[in-house]
């Protein structure tokens, strides 16, 4: 196994090379800009008409001019760059706008031309490609991380409209990536770091795994060259043990395969350096010559010569049990297929075989650009099936970003998104459905529709009922189970990975709590206004928007809203309503507490240090991110943290036990340390229906103090519980838990 500590860890940060005498560039050899523009328009003209060459042209002297006189650190022509980009996406066969943007890319950024001008010369489309590839100005962030995430964000946004937008930002990377030993250390390490979280996931979503892998092995080269050097070299001697070896059977199976199926190709493929590493470091597995996997693939002609080749390849060597995948069947994203299949030859090493048509394998190469790199490999239905499946994730990039409230939130939702998707599930209906490893059966559900989602209580997985935390198998079929009265709650957002699950939930109770918030401030105002003689009812409609208008809202709910966050004083608004209304200021009585009837329909926090319960009398105060914080009356917390004049009057509606729910609440025991007391009282309370939420015990040898966390109904529900449990052999006492606060005296010396 290779060490997770080692030289790479201790590389100093040194100064970035400096290739300037006297403050001139010192051009350092290298392929004259020229040379490349001419290879660049050859490649062009072999697939393009001369209109969009001519175009491509263009676009290749603006971007000349723009950046002339200017070098990068490796001392060539700033130009070389763009001509370079260009050249990736020309071998993928791109059209002539996307060409033309990758030529331009970096001249709003660099220089002084504006997207107008480039629209003027190229077209609206290339203005809108190269504005989405363009980053925003770090100085508008407190950081280059921060930066960095707000322009994935923006590219991911214009990705929406035109896909064109990631390939180019992806082979605009794969360049700065070959030519990143001109930075210094720190830069390569953050570069690198960069691709692996940010980019290289974007590249394998597309499909792009051509590009993938080579993204891949320069970032991991960059971030740990003296791991990558020491794994290289392990894997050099791998193939040089194993080469007569890889002779012989790849000979066998081509031998074969002529005789029933002429034109197939048998060959080699190489491991993923990269691959290789995540492996050891993930899984602790070492690098092992002789056991590690060889990995051959099969090209044929026709879907049916793939499975004919399957059979040919388990007549020469048995299969491993459960090792055979049906990607032809059931495709991939973007159309991937393939038949996979592990067999054992005689010495029992594993062969990993993939067997592919040509066009299988061009689409597992070049994915989303497949189509345009093998048009002749592409039928109008396999178009529209690739097609498809880009729009359905632009549709979804686009719901998640309607749905964040930031960039950085967005961007933990992408990522979540951008996960390799390895587990399939199905419909009872027979539909395929792809979700990445851990995922849960709750992601399951949203995968399905937001609403099924939304009123999910628990899911058959092949017929047995499983709860939602539980995670998908491989291959299985499930069936959600609804309820119309379940919503979805904030401990979801620890169970589900895929970024579809959480964005629905994280903007559900976004929702809610804004509603809740919207009808606290009412219920605020509204109690005011009861405690002076008067109410919103009476006040009517048109004197409350005169209000809202005085205050340049735009309707009652933003009043609403802003009292809830503590913005006005419900109390002051109160004698303004009165004021407008005509009557008679008054002075607030005490005589109308405002009701609570639970946690639902407002914003209520019913507070850990006292665990307020029903039919007990209860104070409340006001917080700008919690809502109403609900105590005990007489809770030292809130007493020794709010003035009586911010205390509000609350109490408990008759019909607080309409909903049927239950309320947190905390208890102490004290019991001698004797065998079989936590078992007493566990099934005490399984008999008195009361919920464990935790337990946390302490004390020593004889003597252990033991604290509840409890789900009761009301006050009397845990007097009656507590009254039991004092009756369990061996318990000392019980006690209600509640908080002191600490006093300023017992706090240590700010030293």
């Amino acid at each position: 196994m290779l060490p997770l500590s080692d030289p790479d860890d201790a590389m100093p940060d040194t100064p970035e090379r400096s290739n300037t005498v006297s403050g001139v560039a010192a051009a350092i050899p290298g392929p004259d800009d020229f040379f490349l523009a001419a290879d660049l328009m050859n490649m062009v003209e072999r697939y393009l008409p001369e209109s969009d060459a001519r175009r491509v042209h263009e676009a290749y002297s603006l971007a000349s001019l723009a950046h002339k006189h200017v070098t990068r650190k490796s001392g060539e022509p700033y130009i070389t760059h763009p001509l370079e980009v260009a050249r990736i996406l020309a071998d993928l066969h791109m059209d002539a706008e996307t060409l033309c943007a990758a030529l331009l890319h970096d001249v709003i950024e660099d220089a002084d031309y504006t997207r107008a001008d480039i629209e003027s010369l190229s077209g609206p489309a290339v203005g809108h490609l190269v504005d989405g590839v363009t980053k925003l100005e770090a100085v508008r962030f407190s950081d280059k991380q921060e930066a960095t995430i707000a322009s994935f964000q923006k590219m991911m946004q214009a990705m929406t409209d035109d896909f064109r937008v990631v390939l180019i930002k992806l082979a605009d990377r794969l360049h700065n990536l070959r030519t990143l030993g001109f930075k210094n250390p720190a830069s390569q390490r953050r570069i690198a770091r960069e691709t692996i979280s940010m980019y290289i996931p974007l590249a394998s979503r597309m499909g792009l795994n051509k590009l993938r892998r080579e993204m891949q092995l320069l970032a991991f080269q960059h971030l740990y060259p003296w791991r990558s050097r020491i794994l290289q070299k392990s894997l050099d001697r791998y193939f040089e043990i194993n080469d007569p070896f890889l002779q012989a059977l790849i000979g066998n199976v081509s031998n074969s395969m002529a005789d029933s199926i002429p034109g197939s190709m048998v060959f080699l493929w190489k491991k993923n350096l990269y691959r290789i590493y995540e492996r050891i470091r993930r899984y602790g597995r070492r690098f092992d010559c002789n056991r590690e996997v060889l990995n051959v693939r099969v090209v044929v002609k026709t879907m049916d010569e793939c499975y004919r080749a399957l059979g040919i390849l388990h007549s020469l060597y048995p299969p491993k049990i459960g090792s055979f995948y049906d990607f032809i069947a059931s495709p991939k994203t973007y159309g991937f297929q393939a038949l996979q299949t592990v067999v054992l030859t005689s010495s029992k090493q594993a062969v990993r075989f993939q067997i592919q048509t040509r066009y299988m394998y061009e689409v597992e190469q070049y994915g989303i650009a497949a189509q345009w790199r093998s048009p002749d490999l592409y039928s109008e239905r396999k178009r529209s099936v690739t097609q498809e499946a880009l729009e359905a994730w632009q549709e979804q990039v686009r719901e998640l970003g309607t749905r964040a409230s930031n960039a950085s939130e967005f961007y933990s939702d992408m990522q979540a998104d951008l996960f390799l998707t390895e587990i399939y599930a199905f419909t009872p209906r027979g539909e395929v459905k792809e979700f990445p490893r851990g995922a849960t059966v709750l992601d399951y559900a949203y995968a399905i529709h937001t609403d099924v989602g939304e009123h999910c209580v628990a899911a058959r997985i092949d017929g047995e009922e499983v709860p939602l935390r539980t995670r998908i198998p491989n291959g299985a079929t499930i069936e959600i189970i609804t309820d119309p009265s379940t919503s979805p709650q904030p401990a979801w957002l620890n169970m589900v990975v895929t970024a579809r699950a959480r964005s629905n939930i994280r903007n559900w109770l976004r929702q809610q709590r804004q509603s809740e918030r919207i009808e606290l401030g009412r219920q605020l105002l509204n109690q005011s206004l009861q405690n002076r003689g008067s109410s919103l009812e009476s006040i009517g409609q048109g004197k409350l928007a005169a209000l809202v208008r005085q205050f340049k809202l735009q309707n009652p709910d933003e009043l609403f809203l802003a009292i809830a966050q503590r913005e006005h004083c419900h109390k002051l608004l109160a004698q303004r309503l009165l004021g407008l209304a005509g009557q008679a200021e008054t002075e607030e009585s005490a005589g109308v507490p405002l009701l609570v009837r639970g946690a639902s329909g407002m914003m209520i926090h019913f507070n850990h240090c006292c665990y307020p319960l029903p039919t007990e009398p209860i104070q409340a105060r006001l917080d700008t991110s919690s809502g109403l914080e609900v105590h005990r009356d007489g809770c030292p917390v809130l007493l020794g943290s709010t003035s009586p004049a911010s205390i509000l009057s609350v109490a408990w509606a008759d019909d607080w036990m309409a909903g049927g729910q239950a309320f947190l609440t905390g208890i102490r025991t004290r019991a001698y340390n004797v065998v079989g007391v936590l078992h007493h009282i566990t099934e005490l309370m399984h008999d008195l229906k009361v919920n464990i939420e935790s337990i946390h015990t302490s004390g020593d040898q004889n003597i252990k103090d033991t604290e509840w966390e409890l789900w009761v109904r009301d006050l009397s529900h845990l007097q009656e519980t507590m009254r039991q449990i004092e009756h369990v052999p061996s318990i000392i006492h019980v006690q209600r838990i509640q908080e002191t606060p600490v006093s300023p005296m017992a706090e240590p010396f700010d030293d």
